[in-house]
């Protein structure tokens, strides 16, 4: 997998402590519709690696 993934990843959970937790700032709905997207295309690399693994 890419690298940027991981930055991806990092920044999916930093979202989700704002998300969560944010008392004084709030999550944009720029940001989520991104995450939204990310979220999609890692889910899409992660069935494809795992097709291509056997499954196993």
């Amino acid at each position: 997998m890419d690298k940027r993934y991981g930055k991806e990843l990092n920044w999916l959970f930093e979202l989700r402590g704002i998300g969560d937790y944010g008392v004084t700032s709030h999550v944009s709905s720029e940001d989520s519709e991104q995450a939204v997207k990310i979220e999609e295309e890692f889910l899409a690399i992660v069935k494809r690696l795992m097709q291509e693994g056997g499954g196993s």
